[in-house]
């Protein structure tokens, strides 16, 4: 009888995982013809959820925690697709995508295959705004450089950046192979200034046994004090449990007549943050300049030699909220996914320490994260 009872328990106990959890089988069409296109690759945005599809153009995704994606798919002589889904929990989601064939443009074709000392100069450049200046991004490489279109001469003094593929990144600190579908990369390297867009997929690379004790560590101090753990904190209001402060910002006018901006003593808490309707959907909604400090970890030697500082133990970015409000899920998603602005730590931090939805820590936290796994 005991037996029987523990069975039921476990039982009920893996039900109620799988109704936590939906899948989403379709069909992968051309526009024109109509005909199925065979091994391309077709994932959730920002996740390690994806898969291939066969022969008749039809794949699967399963062990899908309930909630909104942004379904992708690049594949070659196409426009990159893009679509945004629900997965509700215990049911199948049945779709339909259609590709648009690439015009090709000529001009681009003759000149793509030159490669010379400015390409590299740029590239250089690119990896650096691209990737990132941290421990983990200058570990991590870009395995397919020649998918990359440079142009520095559209715009004076700016590098603006398009890929034919998806770029292939290799993050060993992490554990990931990465694959991003590049929608726009444009920077000013005299001003330091960038801004990037795109989707990316994760893929576990296969790493020795004795190695995934240091990746973990390394995945861990990616993941906390991170945007997506800081918009987890806000969701379920534990800000402080998670080692966050949040201030709004104060202009100082310096000595030299310039203004600085600092954290004000006034705190702002989660719950004026967001605004939760009867439906239970979480906005992010404050609109006011806020400065974000993680007290649980230190900067990286890194980020305080490059903005030439005193390293600080604990790290501040400055939040903007860049829409009228924005829409939350409990695993730190957020949409339109342009819908904030980030500089200091946060906006420092980029591809090389990127980390997935759902990634769930192996450090302490009082956050409850939906994953495939849990």
């Amino acid at each position: 009888m005991i037996r029987f009872i523990i069975w039921i328990v476990i039982f009920g106990f893996c039900s109620s995982l799988a109704q936590a959890q939906g899948q989403i089988r379709g069909i992968l069409l051309d526009g024109e013809t109509r005909a199925p296109l065979p091994f391309a690759t077709v994932f959730l945005a920002n996740t390690t959820l994806g898969a291939v599809t066969d022969t008749e153009g039809a794949f699967s995704i399963t062990n899908i925690p309930i909630g909104e994606y942004e379904i992708i798919v690049s594949f070659m002589g196409y426009y990159p697709l893009q679509q945004q889904v629900v997965v509700e929990g215990g049911k199948i989601l049945q779709i339909e995508l259609v590709m648009t064939p690439q015009v090709i443009d000529l001009k681009e074709s003759l000149v793509e295959d030159i490669r010379d000392k400015s390409w590299y100069a740029n590239l250089k450049i690119f990896e650096e705004y691209f990737l990132g200046t941290s421990m983990n991004a200058k570990r991590s490489k870009i395995l397919n450089p020649k998918v990359l279109i440079m142009d520095d001469q559209q715009k004076p003094g700016h590098l603006i950046v398009s890929a034919r593929e998806p770029i292939l990144i290799e993050n060993p600190n992490l554990g990931y192979q990465i694959r991003f579908v590049l929608q726009s990369f444009e920077c000013n390297p005299e001003d330091r200034r960038w801004s990037y867009y795109g989707y990316p997929f994760f893929e576990e690379l296969e790493v020795p046994a004795r190695r995934m004790n240091r990746i973990s560590k390394n995945r861990d101090r990616a993941y906390f004090g991170s945007l997506t753990h800081f918009l987890q904190a806000v969701y379920q209001d534990k800000l402080e449990d998670e080692g966050f402060e949040v201030y709004l910002v104060n202009r100082l006018k310096r000595e030299d007549q310039l203004y600085e901006e600092v954290p004000s003593e006034v705190a702002v808490s989660a719950t004026e943050m967001v605004l939760r309707n009867e439906e239970g959907n979480a906005y992010f909604h404050y609109r006011k300049p806020i400065f974000v400090q993680y007290n649980h970890e230190s900067e990286e030697t890194a980020f305080s030699m490059r903005f030439n500082k005193r390293k600080s133990f604990y790290q501040t970015s400055k939040f903007i909220l860049r829409v009228h409000r924005i829409r939350l899920e409990q695993d730190g998603r957020y949409f339109p996914a342009s819908g904030i602005y980030t500089e200091g730590y946060m906006g420092w931090e980029r591809i090389g320490d990127l980390m997935p939805f759902g990634y769930v820590p192996q450090g302490e936290t009082t956050l409850q994260i939906k994953s495939p796994e849990n």
